[in-house]
């Protein structure tokens, strides 16, 4: 028996329920606005705490509202951090911000890593001074 149905059938209820959850959040938020305005008392930290956790829940919807629409391929999977579930393709999970794919090994096995010669040093001219026939000789010519 295939789980591809109870897996969509997951997913379609925590959209469902996410999406619920997020006009909630917005309505609140409205609400909690529009409640401080008539007060004329604004506080900022708990608008931008209510903004941050509505920011969250948004950001989780939109990312299964993606696993929702590529489940008919059946593809997606959850991170290996934190359990969230990402969709095709995502490089990083949305919520703990982790890489979500593995690192390539090398196929060469015993292979030397060359080093570049280091450069040689380059030494300078000694010095020069004029003559008065307009001609230069080095330092320790002419003396």
């Amino acid at each position: 028996m295939s789980t591809t149905p109870d897996i969509h059938a997951e997913l379609l209820r925590r959209r469902d329920e996410l999406a619920e959850k997020v006009a909630t959040l917005h309505w609140d938020l409205g609400g909690l606005t529009y409640e401080m305005a008539i007060r004329d008392h604004f506080r900022l930290d708990v608008l931008v705490r209510k903004a941050a956790e509505l920011q969250d829940a948004d950001a989780e919807l939109g990312e299964v509202e993606r696993l929702v629409a590529d489940a008919k391929d059946g593809v997606g999977g959850q991170c290996r951090a934190c359990g969230a579930p990402h969709s095709r393709g995502a490089a990083y999970c949305w919520r703990c911000g982790q890489p979500l794919m593995l690192q390539a090994q090398s196929t060469l096995v015993g292979a030397a890593v060359v080093v570049p010669p280091a450069e040689p040093a380059v030494s300078t001219p000694p010095p020069t001074r004029a003559l008065s026939d307009q001609t230069t000789v080095p330092h320790d010519l002419s003396s």
